[in-house]
């Protein structure tokens, strides 16, 4: 018995991708019972993003949809036939919320306000909102990253503007969506209305660079790409240690200045021309000079671990292998291992936040097959298999 069974609220998915599944999975990681609703044949297009095991394509295999899907359950279905939009109907109707990425002003299309239950909390996740002069516009994790503000001022200035790495904007959006579901599903189980959540993936974007934007509303000033050159240490990036990459401390070891000259067993850092803060600021590149042989001589143990044990904040800069081998996070339950009938046991992150045993991360299903559980789903409905056969027969399952 999971726990999904027992928290008396559910979910049904629409939709593609990352942004309305990982929404979704957060509900599913807290105890939500969630129908995921894919497209029949086909299924959701994260079946065919890798990885797959050994490198062999299947639409079982995604280490994607595997990720984003675990603690569901999942049927196929067409709303766009006829019969398809009456069957989702069916499914809202027991539904405490539904969240959707199909594209701005296409869930109205499908089912229309009139056909939905009064409480029925409804997210909608698209690139640009559900309104406005660009609701209907095509976007695209670099679309919103880009139109969001962020790759303005990431990277160096003498090279365009690049993003970061993965899909952290489609992410972002699911985050806001479950967050704001929570919200609303309280408020209709204390009002009996619902409401409508319209979330842009472009201004979760935009609201991650406030800073910059309250650079430019309070100065005037444009906030942009770091010069190439910046001094490394001054700035908090990256140092070479003996064995990969470390992150020094931040602009504290100017505070702690003793401390971090005895540290890296670097004394001169205590003479002119960096005896001050003043002069420390006038010699920053110097001190790389002085710096960098010291923490290249050792380990990122060595620098992490010691750091600790005075107080600066070094931090190991941890590839995939090693974030996959870390023994902090195993120790602390942060992997799972859910037995999928088709993929088997692969190791993935669970949910993030801890609940004081509430919720065992452990706990999760695996993501379901293509059309899994359809018969167990539309069975609540009054939906006999003869008829479940005719509906698969006519693709509308």
């Amino acid at each position: 018995m999971g726990p999904w069974q027992d928290s008396g609220l559910r979910v049904v998915e629409l939709g593609s991708g990352i942004q309305a599944a990982f929404g979704a999975r957060l509900l599913a990681d807290f105890g939500a019972d969630v129908i995921k609703v894919e497209p029949p044949a086909t299924g959701d297009a994260s079946r065919r993003a890798g990885p797959f095991p050994a490198g062999v394509a299947d639409t079982e295999r995604s280490g994607l949809f595997l990720y984003l899907n675990f603690g569901k359950r999942g049927v196929t279905l067409d709303p766009r036939t006829t019969k398809g939009a009456q069957l989702l109907a069916g499914l809202l109707a027991e539904a405490d919320i539904v969240i959707e990425n199909l594209g701005a002003g296409e869930f109205d299309r499908i089912l229309p306000e009139s056909a939905r239950p009064r409480r029925l909390v409804v997210c909608s996740i698209s690139h640009y909102g559900q309104s406005g002069p660009k609701a209907g516009y095509l976007g695209s994790e670099l679309s919103a990253y880009a139109s969001g503000g962020m790759m303005y001022m990431t990277g160096t200035d003498d090279r365009p503007p690049v993003k970061h790495g993965y899909n952290q904007a489609s992410h972002l959006a699911g985050v806001n969506a479950a967050s704001a579901c929570l919200a609303a599903a309280m408020l209709a189980k204390r009002t009996g209305c619902g409401q409508r959540i319209d979330i842009s993936e472009q201004e979760t974007v935009a609201m991650t660079v406030f800073p910059a934007l309250n650079v430019y509303t309070h100065t005037g000033a444009v906030v942009k790409r770091a010069p190439v050159d910046l001094p490394k240490l001054a700035t908090s990036q990256a140092m070479e240690a003996s064995d990969g990459w470390i992150m020094p401390s931040d602009a504290g070891i100017y505070v702690w200045w003793d401390t971090f000259a005895s540290f890296v067993d670097r004394p001169e850092l205590l003479e002119e021309p960096f005896a001050s803060r003043d002069s420390r600021n006038l010699n920053e590149s110097a001190i790389d000079g002085v710096v960098g042989p010291a923490f290249q001589s050792r380990t990122r143990a060595d620098l992490f671990h010691g750091g600790q044990e005075v107080g600066l904040t070094m931090s190991a800069i941890q590839s995939a292998d090693e974030i996959a081998n870390c023994e902090h996070l195993d120790a602390r339950g942060f992997f799972v291992e859910p037995e999928h009938p088709v993929a088997g046991s692969l190791k993935m992150p669970g949910m993030v936040p801890l609940t004081g045993g509430v919720i065992d991360r452990a706990s999760s299903r695996p993501a379901p097959t293509l059309g899994q559980h359809n018969a167990e789903v539309y069975a609540a409905l009054g939906i006999s298999e003869a008829e479940l056969e005719a509906l698969r027969d006519a693709a509308v399952i």
